[in-house]
């Protein structure tokens, strides 16, 4: 995260554990990488506090369509 935050802009696009469920089809398709045993949940709620400590930018994402989330980060930009 620190190679991150040197190399840019880091933005933490915020969406519940709930709709991420919902939007993901299939979990091994996506290029997630699972510990044997480790859930998505898990794995949401190791990576969450990372991305609040290390944002620049936190963007609301739940319940908006692409269009909107985009034109929030460029207004956040």
């Amino acid at each position: 995260m620190n190679y991150l935050k040197k190399k840019g802009l880091i933005i933490y696009l915020r969406i519940g554990f709930e709709e991420i469920v919902r939007r993901l089809n299939n979990i091994t398709t996506r290029g997630l990488v699972l510990v044997k045993g480790q859930s998505l949940l898990d794995i949401y709620n190791q990576r969450i506090p990372l991305y609040q400590k290390y944002a620049d930018i936190t963007i609301d994402c739940s319940d908006k369509d692409v269009e909107d989330i985009i034109e929030n980060v460029i207004n956040e930009i």
